[in-house]
């Protein structure tokens, strides 16, 4: 006879418990992460592991709102689960309410036993019932690491086992749970996010931050990405105060009590009060290299300990290496630290000095001297500077030399030549010149009788360094010349640099400048590496090579980290050239893009060669910003970049060139030819005896329909009687003729011609003539698809390019008699008192103003005024670079 099962009534379950929580005010969607838990029926099985604050519960809700009433059951688990009875209980409610189950269904009435997951006539009866579910329906187990008594998942384990055709489980855990997971890995039938797939992307953050208020600035996104190692809880945690204070600060340097409570709660409470204090100890090292940790902590059994606190369930630590190295993770190394600093000053610095002497012991000069700083051992900092300040400049430690040089203070080092010759480079380095100078002079009043051959190679260095940034052209090459090269100082290979940059034969430069970058990376010669690739990616740019050119300026500006300082010139320039290469490729957001950074970069740098790249980087940038369709703004932004400079002499000639060609070539179609004439004569001394001179002069005959007399110009210029300073004008130069004749009504020589510049520039990727060309020479390149040959392709992604650019149609011009008439419309003159200041007739005026309402689309002289300042015709001109 069986034996009757003991049977009790369904213990009560709060309503919240099973309830599928909603969405948080940020939520940010994440399409990639529910495509994979949409896999849930081809696998049964679903597990979301990751530690506090990887947004597990919020990911598994999303995913459960969108399968809709019906398709989930949730239950959120919490410590009240470890009571057999209670869990099955908030099972069975949970699937009860899913909405699957009808009112007279068996599931409602199935009663819960004394030991139901040991009760196998219960589990079978479950799984029956689930069983005759036409569709799946998946159970989410949400927090189960809550549930740390044995029998629940033992029970499950067993439901698991029947595979219920008509259940799905998805549980999230910080840790993974006794669940037969192993087995459906390798059958294939587990669906698995873990910590790595449930980070921020870039653009998740962006997407979080966008809706913050205020708003965090989106170049900002990045680093901040890196600093929270895209944790989700940190980034809303950063939006949230940035809320509360207005900017990052306080969440950066660790301020943030918000932030600081959480991480206590949700990361370090849940920890062993022996793991809380090694990870405040080891915080204040941003690396921990295996041996050190003992050290600092005085226990032997740290490094267990920090395996431990990298395992998946925590997370704390970030280890990698054999042996290993050891990072508390960047946000909670960052409030761990302040704190420590905050509370037990005195013990911060003496960790920092254990540490200090641990890195000298180890040959690891750059955290040696840093610690030594934080210790506020300055005795300690000078004698490491003697020692290591010239490899380290070389290594690009730079923040560190600068912390460390302002640790022992200007009248130590204006003492000390060696170090007054490195805080110059330093200056040098951001261009600072005025700086450079004064440090310079402080070395030439302590210069010894004696000094030593390191010593000596670096003054040299930094004189040629600073002609480069301050002085012509000229001098710099003079300067560079009379560096010593090959005494056997580490400094060898820069000198050597320094010497090729300065040659007159670019191939013999290029070769000699390939052959020091391959020995500077193989000494990982950080500062040599990125001067040689700068100069590299400027010969390529005179030789018209410009994919080469942004290789090159990429490399360079990739050598060292972005955050070691705030100002480079060598980052600056080498965003310069990538926002050239930009406009060449006829990308022209990338263009602008790029040259927002080179601003970023230079900061108000007071170098000559700092002020003849803000121009440069400005001119791209308005000139990208005109064939985006903001026409005004971007002329406008060349002019004012052109004026601030001042004279042309004051810049290279293929930058005034450059600027130049580009403001004529915007300004000629909007028509503004007194700014075309001003450019022109602006750069005059560069474009003389050039073929950017006979260019610039065929176009304007061009545009005043002077047919013959730019043809007449246009032959002097095929016939090679000018050199180009800029290899892609000669492009331009050949679509200028196509446009001739066209207009001589010679298409066959139009073919001809476009032909030549497709073959010319295919090779090259220089599209911006033609993606940037006047109308009617993109309808006869389209009308010539089909017997291009060659040149097919290359017309295909010109065509591909101005389809996505989508610019809009440039407005029609107004005559420089109509802009005459405009700029006097604000001062509320008459008709007859216009025309009187113009010795015009008033009929004249008239006739001028009813063409500027047409052109603005206007139909009254306020609303001119209104639209011409709109479009900046009657800006003012602005002092600097703003914007």
């Amino acid at each position: 006879m069986r034996r009757p099962r003991a049977v009790s009534p369904r213990r009560q379950v709060p309503r919240t418990k099973v309830a599928v929580p909603g969405p948080p005010a940020d939520l940010v969607s994440r399409p990639r992460l529910l495509a994979v838990l949409d896999r849930v029926h081809e696998a049964g099985l679903v597990f979301v592991g990751a530690p506090a604050g990887f947004g597990k519960t919020v990911l598994l809700a999303e995913w459960a709102r969108r399968r809709g009433r019906g398709a989930v059951a949730w239950l959120a688990a919490d410590a009240d689960d470890n009571d057999d009875r209670l869990f099955w209980s908030a099972v069975l409610e949970a699937l009860a309410r899913s909405g699957r189950f009808a009112d007279g269904d068996p599931l409602r009435f199935l009663a819960v036993p004394e030991s139901p997951s040991t009760d196998l006539a219960f589990l079978a009866e479950l799984a029956d019932v689930l069983d005759t579910l036409p569709e799946p329906l998946v159970l989410v187990l949400d927090s189960a690491h809550e549930i740390t008594s044995p029998e629940p998942w033992r029970g499950l384990r067993t439901l698991v086992r029947h595979q219920p055709a008509g259940l799905c489980l998805a549980v999230s855990s910080r840790r993974e749970p006794p669940l037969p997971l192993g087995r459906a890995r390798l059958a294939d039938r587990l669906v698995e996010i873990g910590a790595e797939q449930l980070r921020f992307t870039a653009g998740e953050a962006e997407a979080l931050f966008g809706a913050a208020d205020p708003a965090i600035p989106r170049d900002q996104v990045a680093p901040l990405v890196d600093r929270t190692g895209g944790w989700p809880a940190g980034l809303r945690l950063a939006a949230a105060s940035a809320a509360r204070h207005g900017s990052l600060w306080d969440f950066d340097t660790g301020r943030d009590g918000a932030a600081l409570a959480y991480l206590t709660d949700e990361v370090l409470a849940p920890l062993a009060p022996e793991q809380r204090e090694l990870l405040r100890t080891i915080s204040v090292c941003d690396d921990v290299p295996a041996g050190l940790a003992p050290v600092l902590c005085g226990r032997a059994d740290t490094e267990a300990m920090l395996h431990e606190l990298s395992g998946p369930s925590v997370r704390a630590v970030d280890s990698d290496g054999s042996p290993p190295h050891h990072r508390v993770t960047p946000l909670l190394r960052t409030y761990l630290r302040a704190e420590l600093h905050r509370r037990a000053p005195d013990r911060a610095r003496t960790l920092h000095a254990t540490a200090a002497r641990w890195f000298a012991g180890h040959d690891r000069p750059a955290p040696a001297l840093l610690h030594s700083v934080c210790a506020g051992n300055p005795s300690r900092v000078g004698e490491l500077l003697r020692a290591h300040a010239v490899p380290l400049f070389l290594a690009g430690e730079h923040q560190i030399l600068r912390l460390a040089l302002a640790e022992v203070e200007d009248r130590r080092v204006a003492a000390d030549p060696l170090m007054a010759l490195v805080s110059a480079a330093l200056s040098l380095e951001a261009a600072e010149t005025s700086a450079a100078g004064l440090r310079l002079a402080w070395a030439d009043a302590v210069w010894p009788d004696r000094p030593s051959a390191e010593l000596f190679v670096l003054r040299q260095l930094a004189r040629s360094r600073l002609a480069q940034l301050d002085r012509t052209p000229a001098q710099a090459r003079r300067a560079a010349g009379q560096i010593d090269e090959g005494l056997g100082t580490g400094l060898d290979e820069l000198a050597a640099a320094h010497r090729a940059s300065a040659l007159a034969d670019r191939e013999e430069a290029r070769q000699t400048l390939e052959r020091i970058l391959a020995a500077a990376e193989e000494h990982e010669q950080t500062v040599t590496v990125a001067y040689c690739l700068a100069a590299l990616a400027e010969i390529a740019c005179h030789d018209g090579d410009y994919p080469e050119m942004a290789q090159f300026a990429r490399r360079a500006g990739n050598v060292q980290p972005p955050q070691d300082s705030p100002r480079s010139f060598q980052r600056a320039q080498a965003a310069a050239l990538l926002a050239y290469g930009a406009l060449v490729r006829g990308e022209p957001e990338d263009c602008v893009r790029h040259a927002k950074r080179v601003a970023q970069w230079l900061g108000d740098a007071p170098a000559r060669a700092a002020r003849t790249l803000r121009l440069f980087a400005e001119t791209l940038r308005g000139a990208a910003e005109f064939e985006l369709g903001g026409w005004h703004s971007g002329l406008r932004r060349m002019r004012r970049a052109r004026r601030r400079l001042g004279t042309s002499r004051s810049c290279p000639a293929h930058h005034a060139v450059l600027c130049a060609v580009l403001e004529h070539r915007a300004a000629l179609r909007l028509g503004a030819a007194g700014q075309a004439k001003e450019a022109v004569r602006w750069a005059a001394p560069a474009l003389a005896g050039s073929g950017e001179e006979l260019l610039v002069r065929a176009r304007t005959q061009l545009r005043l329909g002077r047919r013959h007399a730019a043809s007449s110009v246009l032959r002097a210029l095929a016939e090679d009687e000018a050199p180009m300073t800029l290899p892609w004008a000669a492009i331009e130069a050949t679509l200028t003729r196509v446009q001739a004749a066209l207009a001589a009504e010679a298409p066959e020589r139009a073919a001809r011609l476009l032909d030549d510049a497709l073959r010319a520039a295919g090779p090259a990727g220089v599209r911006f003539p033609f993606v940037f060309a006047p109308p009617d020479l993109v309808r006869f390149l389209t009308s010539r698809l089909g017997a291009l040959g060659t040149g097919e392709r290359f017309a295909g992604e010109i065509l591909a390019v101005r389809r996505r650019l989508r610019t809009p149609p440039m407005p029609e011009p107004l005559t420089e008699r109509e802009r005459g008439v405009l700029r006097l419309l604000p001062t509320q003159r008459s008709i007859d008192e216009i025309a009187e200041d113009l010795t015009v007739s008033p009929n004249t005026v008239k006739t001028h103003v009813r063409g500027i309402y047409a052109k603005l689309a206007v139909r009254s002289r306020r609303e001119a005024v209104a639209v011409a300042r709109e479009r900046g015709l009657l800006d003012a001109e602005v002092p600097g670079f703003a914007g």
